[in-house]
């Protein structure tokens, strides 16, 4: 997963946030101020260890971050369905100069 945290509820919990489509450089790295401690962690074993993550999740919706199973976190530009993605830029053309072209009928 690419969701890691520093930091402990109640209080600041820095997210450190990549993502996880293949090739994908994006990074986020976000703040949030969480008032609530996590449950005991006698009582819930996964909902102590998954309390800070399940309060950024709204965050990061509307940072148009998503969640895909099994998959991982995608950022905005690779949420979108690649047939609805913009192309890369393309590289600008060089400027060569180029040799002008021979007259296929020789010197004249």
């Amino acid at each position: 997963m690419s969701l890691t945290t520093e930091g402990d509820a109640p209080g600041p919990v820095r997210f450190y946030l990549a993502c996880d489509d293949i090739g994908c450089p994006a990074r986020a790295v976000f703040d949030l101020v969480i008032h609530e401690p996590p449950p005991p962690i006698e009582d819930d074993l996964f909902g102590h260890v998954l309390h800070s993550s399940s309060r950024a999740a709204p965050y990061l919706e509307e940072q148009g971050w998503t969640y895909r199973q099994g998959l991982g976190y995608w950022c905005p530009t690779c949420s979108v369905p690649r047939s609805r993605r913009r192309p890369p830029p393309k590289p600008g053309r060089r400027n060569i100069a180029r040799r002008p072209r021979r007259d296929p009928r020789g010197p004249q």
